[in-house]
């Protein structure tokens, strides 16, 4: 129950945070409202996160709501296995996802590596142009990736991993109005992230079902 009651008193001052950065976000502010709306209808409790399939569906719905918020339908949530130095996509939607699932990859390599070992977000108009893009992952599964928003899951400047969305529906791709919005949802995130980690930890990171 204290833990529980942590996690909503900490959703609540997040939420206070989320509603001020409104100010600087003018013109997408129906954008920003609709997020915040959608992210508010997301019930977390003890009880919904006491098994890992538990919390790895509550990582989909987050990841979903990512996906909506910035146009796109394709997109990752990579955990940070910190024992084996590797990023490893526990969520997946779009194109390709259950050959993702379990997926991993170093944490010295990619545009998610980068994210994770800078603790930065990243806004990749053209991969083909980045030298931090790892072909090797598209190659793999399949999938041709044009296009990449990733921000890091941190909490108490603890690293949990990348939440990741690729090719925008849109023609002009990303904006930065898009990676504002997906900095928005990994801030929520991670508080749900870290509170559950014990579960991630006591009974292994499990798969979702993918779409």
């Amino acid at each position: 129950m204290h833990k529980e009651n942590q996690l909503l008193k900490a959703l609540k001052e997040e939420n206070i945070s989320l509603n001020q950065r409104l100010v600087g976000l003018h013109e997408e502010s129906h954008r920003v409202w609709a997020l915040i709306r959608k992210l508010n209808q997301l019930q977390v409790n003890r009880r919904e996160l006491n098994r890992s399939s538990d919390l790895l569906m509550m990582i989909r719905k987050i990841l979903e709501v990512a996906l909506e918020a910035v146009g796109s339908e394709n997109g990752s949530v990579l955990l940070y296995d910190q024992a084996d130095q590797e990023l490893v996509f526990v969520a997946v939607i779009g194109v390709r996802s259950q050959e993702l699932l379990d997926y991993r990859i170093p944490i010295d390599q990619g545009i998610a590596g980068w994210v994770a070992r800078n603790r930065s977000a990243a806004l990749v108009s053209d991969v083909r142009n980045d030298q931090r893009w790892l072909s090797a992952v598209d190659q793999s599964v399949g999938f041709h990736t044009r296009s990449v928003l990733a921000v890091p899951l941190i909490i108490e400047d603890r690293l949990l991993g990348v939440v990741e969305v690729v090719n925008s529906r849109k023609e002009d791709a990303f904006s930065d109005q898009d990676l504002q919005l997906l900095m928005l949802v990994a801030r929520l995130a991670s508080f749900v992230f870290g509170f559950a980690e014990e579960v991630l930890r006591e009974n292994r990171v499990g798969r979702v079902e993918a779409s």
